[in-house]
C-alpha cells in the first residue's frame, strides 16, 4: 500500500450575490481492494497448543479513500436545513479548489479552512470547521494525524426561514457557543481510520471494539442525507502525539501515544465524575502505547502496541462545593446498593471491548469464543486509603464494585478475570520517596501484566506496504489506572507502566538498548535513595513479597542505567506524558496537570506552578465553568438540544419549513418512542387515499427529505438516554450555597414521547389540501396510539430584539475580573 496524497485544504466558504456556499472536497468513488489476507498468528510459545487460537483467514481493507483522488463540490443550505449540492453553477464537480474559483467566482468573500466536520441545526445551521491545524504524528503507511489547534462555528443562513424568538438566557448561551473552541485536546485523520486501533485498518471479519470516540458524528448527519459525509473530518477528543528516537546505524524509532477519550459520558469534572445514567464512566480513556521502525531490507514496519486503560471510579457519588476554597466533600448514598449500581454493566462492556480488540487482532471470528480469548483487567487504583477522607470511602466502594463485577463477568467470559489492586500513591511519596512507591506500583502491575516471562505484554507484528498484516503476539492482559479523577496520579501510573512496557517491546521488535544515540542516564526521582540501604525495598500492599522477573527493572535505579533500561525511550516517552497530562487536565478541569515535575525532570522539561496553584485554579474553573463547557461538549454531540435551549422552538430543532410553505405542513405531538418515522408515513399515507381517493406509491420513505410519497416526515430523535445522562450528570454537584439558576434550567424534559414535522409536497398538495387533511384528521391513529396534529408554526423574532439589565452586565464583568484573575496565576 502506497502512500496517497490528501487534500489538505478541505473546505472553503463563500458568499456570492448574497448567498452562501460551501465548496467541500470530497473522495472520489474507489474500486474494492483485491483481499488481502491476514497470516496466521505466530505465537511466540508452541503453535500446536491446544490453548492457541486459529487465526482466522480475513481480508484487511487497506485501501484509502483519497486513492482514486478528489473532487470539490458546490454545496448549499436547502429550505429544510439540509446541506445539498448546488445546481446554479451548470457544474457540480472540479478537479480543484482553483477551478471551482475561477468557474464560479468572483465572490464578495473567501475563507478557506483545513477542516470541516459537520454542521449543527440551532437557530440557523452553524457549520464546525478548523480554524488551525498542527501535523503531530506521521503513520506507517504515510498518513499523518493533525492536532486541531482552534475551531470556529459559521453560521450559514436558512433560506426562507425567519429569525426564533428566543429567550435571553438563550441568546447569551448561543453567542456563548458560537465563541466557544474546541482545540488542542482534539485531533483528526484524512488519511486513515483511527475508530479502529493501530494500524487502522478494519478488517472482514468487522470485529473491532466500539471505541465511542467520534464526537462529530452527530454533525455529519445532515451530510450523509446527499451522501456527502466523507468530506467531513472524524474529529476525536483526547491525546495524540509521536516522538521519533535516533538509532546509531542512522534509522530511527517511532513513539506514538494516542488515547480516545469515549463520549458516552462527556461531562467536565464535577459534572463526570464516576458512572452517569448511561453507566458510563466520566473521564474514561482508551490509550495504546505504539512503537514502529521501518525494515530497510523489504520497506516493511515492525512494531508493538501496548493497551492501557483509565478512567474515573465506576460507582456512584456527588460532589458538594464548600463556600470557602477548601476540597470539595465527596457525597455517597447511604443505600450502598444505590452506589455500586451500574458497575457490573459498566465492566461487561468493558470487557466487551477488550474481546473485540483481541479478536480484531488475532482475526477470530464473532461466532468464536475460545476461552483463549477471554481478556484479563486489574484495576490499578492510586486512591488515598485514609478511612477519614472521601477517597478513602470511595476506594471500599471501589473494591465492593470490582467483586460484584467479577463475579458477573467469570459467568459471561470464559475465563475472564477482573481483580484490584489500592496503592497509596501520596501517602507512599510522602513516607518513603518516590522510588519506593514506584517499585510498589512496578510490582503490582507486572505480577499481574507478565506474571512468566514470554507473557505477551504487547501486540506485536509486522505491517507489509500492501496492508498486509502478521500478528506475532497478542496482549491479553490489561491495566486500568485511575485515582479520584483520572488525572495526575493517573497519568504518573500510566507512564511508569508504559516505561516498562517499552523495554519487552523494543525486545519484540529487535531492537537493543545500546542502539540507541542518547545514552545519558536517566535523572534520579524527586528524593531518591538507595534502596538498596533502604528496609522498604520489598514492601507489597498484599502482604506477599513480590518480584519483579528480567527483562523488567525491579527500581528506578536500574531505570537509570542505559545498559538495563532503554533510556532514550524514557526520556522521550516522559514528555510525552507531561504534554499528555496538560490535555487530559485541560480537557477534564480546564486547568495544567498537577505531579508533572516528576516528569519534567526526567525529560528535562522547565517546571510548572505548584500543585496548589493550579489546584486553586481547578476548584474555580470546575465551580464556575463545568455548566458551561458541559453544554458545549453536548451541542458538540448533537444531545439536548431542548435542554441547553429550552426556548427554542422544537418543531424548528425537528424540521425548519420555509415561512411561504408553513400552510403545507403540520406538527404531530405526542408520538409515542415505539412508533417510527415509517409507522407514521404509513398512517399519514393512509388517511390521504382515504381523504383525497389518492393511489400513492407502496413503497416505504426511503428518506426524510424525499417526497416520493406526496409528503416527508421528519421523526424527533429518541433523546431518553441523553436526557437520562444530563440529569444524573447535573445531580452530582450540589452547593453549600447554591448559585442563581435562571427559570429555564428547572423545565422538565418529557421522554415518553416525541414531535414530528408533516411537510407535503408543494407541488402535489397546496395549502387548502392540507387545511382539509387536517379537519379530517385532527387526531391521526398510528399503531393503536393517537398522534395529534396542528399546524406548522413557530414565533420569531421581532425587530425589537432583547438586551440584558444593567445587572446581569455587572455581574458579568465582576466574574470575568475574578477568573482572569485566578487564570493568571498559572503563568
Amino acid at each position: 500500500m502506497q502512500a496517497v496524497k490528501t487534500p489538505r485544504k478541505r473546505c472553503a466558504v463563500c458568499v456570492k450575490n448574497g448567498h452562501q456556499i460551501l465548496f467541500l472536497s470530497i473522495p472520489k468513488p474507489v474500486d474494492p481492494p483485491a483481499p488481502i489476507e491476514l497470516e496466521p498468528l505466530m505465537f511466540f510459545e508452541d503453535t500446536s497448543s491446544s490453548e492457541t487460537p486459529c487465526m482466522k483467514k480475513i481480508v484487511a481493507n487497506g485501501t484509502n479513500k483519497w486513492e482514486g483522488g478528489w473532487v470539490v463540490v458546490p454545496l448549499v443550505v436547502n429550505g429544510n436545513g439540509e446541506m445539498e449540492r448546488c445546481r446554479g453553477f451548470g457544474k457540480g464537480e472540479f478537479s480543484s479548489f482553483r477551478e471551482a474559483y475561477d468557474f464560479c467566482g468572483p465572490f464578495e468573500s473567501l475563507a478557506e479552512y483545513p477542516a470541516m466536520f459537520g454542521c449543527i441545526l440551532l437557530d440557523t445551521i452553524y457549520l464546525l470547521v478548523a480554524t488551525r491545524v498542527e501535523l503531530i504524528a506521521l503513520l506507517p503507511l504515510g498518513g499523518v494525524i493533525h492536532r486541531v489547534l482552534g475551531t470556529e462555528w459559521i453560521p450559514l443562513f436558512i433560506p426562507g426561514s425567519v429569525p426564533l424568538r428566543l429567550s435571553t438566557t438563550d441568546r447569551s448561551r448561543l453567542k456563548e457557543f458560537q465563541q466557544y473552541s474546541y482545540e488542542r485536546g482534539y485531533f483528526y485523520s484524512d488519511d486513515c481510520d483511527l475508530i479502529y486501533p493501530f494500524p487502522f485498518l478494519a478488517n472482514s471479519a468487522g470485529e473491532a471494539p466500539a471505541f465511542h470516540c467520534d464526537w462529530s458524528e452527530q454533525l455529519r448527519q445532515p451530510f450523509c442525507l446527499h451522501g456527502l459525509s466523507a468530506g467531513c473530518s472524524v474529529l476525536i477528543r483526547g491525546f495524540a502525539e509521536e516522538k521519533v528516537v535516533q538509532l546509531k546505524n542512522g534509522s530511527v524509532l517511532h513513539m506514538l501515544l494516542l488515547g480516545r477519550q469515549n463520549n458516552l459520558n462527556p461531562g467536565p469534572r464535577y459534572l463526570g465524575r464516576g458512572l452517569n445514567g448511561n453507566n458510563a464512566a466520566g473521564n474514561d480513556h482508551f490509550y495504546e502505547y505504539i512503537m514502529w521502525r521501518p525494515n530497510r531490507e523489504d520497506g516493511s514496519i515492525s512494531f508493538a502496541r501496548h493497551t492501557i486503560l483509565r478512567g474515573t471510579i465506576p460507582v456512584h457519588w456527588s460532589t458538594q462545593i464548600h463556600r470557602t476554597m477548601v476540597e470539595p466533600s465527596m457525597i455517597f448514598s447511604q443505600n450502598e446498593e444505590e452506589v455500586v449500581r451500574g458497575c457490573d454493566a459498566y465492566f461487561e462492556f468493558l470487557f466487551r471491548q477488550l474481546v473485540s480488540l483481541i479478536k480484531y487482532d488475532t482475526g477470530t471470528a464473532s461466532s468464536d469464543a475460545p476461552a483463549a480469548l477471554a481478556p484479563e483487567v486489574r484495576c490499578m487504583s492510586l486512591l488515598r486509603q485514609n478511612p477519614q477522607s472521601g477517597e478513602g470511602v470511595l476506594a471500599r466502594y471501589f473494591l465492593d464494585a470490582v467483586r460484584k463485577s467479577d463475579a458477573l463477568l467469570r459467568r459471561l467470559f470464559n475465563d475472564a478475570k477482573l481483580d484490584l489492586v489500592h496503592i497509596d500513591w501520596l501517602n507512599l511519596v510522602k513516607d518513603y520517596g518516590v522510588d519506593v512507591a514506584t517499585k510498589i506500583f512496578w510490582e503490582s502491575a507486572f505480577e499481574f501484566l507478565a506474571p512468566q516471562k514470554d507473557d505477551a505484554v504487547a501486540t506485536v507484528g509486522l505491517l507489509r506496504r500492501d496492508g498486509r498484516i502478521t500478528r506475532r503476539n497478542c496482549q491479553r492482559r490489561f491495566l486500568r489506572v485511575n485515582c479520584a479523577d483520572s488525572l495526575d496520579r493517573t497519568n504518573l501510573g500510566c507512564f511508569f507502566t508504559c516505561f516498562q512496557a517499552s523495554i519487552s517491546m523494543l525486545n519484540s521488535i529487535g531492537i537493543e538498548f545500546s542502539q540507541f544515540v542518547d545514552q545519558r542516564p536517566l535523572p534520579p526521582l524527586e528524593g531518591q535513595e538507595d534502596l538498596s540501604q533502604s528496609g522498604l525495598s520489598s514492601l507489597s500492599m498484599g502482604g506477599n513479597k513480590k518480584t519483579i522477573s528480567p527483562p523488567f527493572v525491579k527500581s528506578w535505579i536500574e531505570a537509570r542505567n542505559p545498559s538495563l533500561s532503554p533510556v532514550a525511550v524514557g526520556r522521550a516517552l516522559s514528555e510525552l506524558y507531561v504534554y499528555n497530562g496538560d490535555i487530559v487536565a485541560q480537557l477534564y478541569t480546564s486547568s495544567a496537570a498537577m505531579h508533572s515535575n516528576l516528569l519534567r525532570n526526567i525529560c528535562g522539561l522547565r517546571s510548572t506552578a505548584s500543585n496548589m496553584v493550579i489546584a486553586t485554579q481547578r476548584r474555580f474553573e470546575n465551580v464556575f465553568e463545568d455548566r458551561s463547557k458541559f453544554r458545549n461538549l453536548e451541542l458538540l454531540l448533537g444531545r439536548n438540544k431542548d435542554i441547553h435551549f429550552p426556548s427554542m422552538n422544537q418543531a424548528f430543532l425537528t424540521r425548519p419549513v420555509p415561512l411561504q410553505y408553513w400552510s403545507c405542513a403540520l406538527v404531530a405531538l405526542g408520538v409515542p418512542l415505539s412508533v417510527s418515522s415509517a409507522d407514521l408515513a404509513g398512517a399519514v399515507q393512509q388517511a390521504l387515499e382515504e381523504i383525497f381517493s389518492l393511489t400513492l406509491p407502496s413503497d416505504q420513505l426511503s428518506r426524510h427529505s424525499s417526497f416520493a410519497l406526496g409528503f416527508c416526515i421528519s421523526l424527533a430523535e429518541d433523546e431518553v438516554a441523553s436526557h437520562k445522562e444530563f440529569v444524573t450528570a447535573v445531580s452530582q454537584v450540589t452547593f453549600e450555597q447554591p448559585p442563581p439558576i435562571t427559570e429555564e434550567e428547572g423545565n422538565v424534559i418529557q421522554d415518553n414521547e416525541r414531535i414530528a414535522v408533516i411537510e407535503f409536497d408543494h407541488d402535489r398538495f397546496d395549502a387548502t389540501s392540507v387545511q382539509r387533511f387536517l379537519r379530517e384528521r385532527e387526531i391521526l391513529r398510528v399503531q393503536n396510539c393517537a398522534v395529534t396534529l396542528f399546524p406548522y408554526a413557530y414565533p420569531f423574532q421581532g425587530a425589537g430584539g432583547d438586551s440584558s439589565g444593567l445587572v446581569q452586565k455587572a455581574a458579568n464583568s465582576l466574574r470575568s475580573g475574578l477568573k482572569n484573575f485566578v487564570r493568571g496565576l498559572n503563568k
